[in-house]
């Protein structure tokens, strides 16, 4: 019971960054004008990566209230996928945001194609894109502790393989 309270806050702490994700991405997808098409296929994939994060926080969560959904064979893909996809977000966006002061941006030491070019204020698109970042790292971090409840809800239900062995000296009646 103890482990089914600690994933579902961290679910609900991911569902909280999800949230917060959507809005950012939302905002800077909405605020493009002319970006470069590399930027905004990051960007639209890191909206891709949030939309995926709905869908697995929402039937984690469901998966709490409704035991027919607390399955680890339905729920261990999807927290594989959402492991998997946000630390590639995660990368992505690290990578084409660089460690860059969003305060004090020069064109001449960036490229052309930089992820926080292509808006009419290019400092709120750093900054929202510097946060958006740090919250994916965040959610993987909470995608990785789901996972590694559920792996352990699927081996307890399951049994290890280990435990398919031979039969001890105890088992066996003569």
């Amino acid at each position: 019971m103890r482990y089914n309270l600690i994933k579902m806050i961290l679910r609900g702490f991911a569902l909280l960054l999800t949230l917060l994700l959507t809005a950012l991405i939302g905002n800077v997808i909405a605020s493009n004008i002319d970006a470069a098409g590399s930027a905004t296929a990051a960007v639209n994939f890191v909206m891709f990566v949030t939309i995926v994060s709905w869908i697995v926080c929402l039937v984690g969560l469901l998966a709490f209230f409704a035991s027919a959904l607390d399955k680890p064979p339905l729920q261990l893909p999807l927290d594989a996928a959402a492991v998997l996809f946000s630390f590639i977000a995660a990368i992505v966006l690290a990578a084409k945001l660089r460690a860059v002061n969003c305060g004090e941006l020069n064109p001449k030491g960036l490229p052309g194609d930089w992820i926080a070019w292509g808006s009419a204020s290019d400092e709120k698109r750093c900054r929202e894109l510097q946060a958006s970042t740090v919250f994916m790292w965040f959610l993987f971090g909470c995608f990785c502790g789901s996972l590694f409840l559920t792996v352990r809800d699927a081996r307890n239900m399951y049994g290890s393989l280990r435990s398919a062995s031979r039969p001890s000296m105890s088992q066996i009646g003569v």
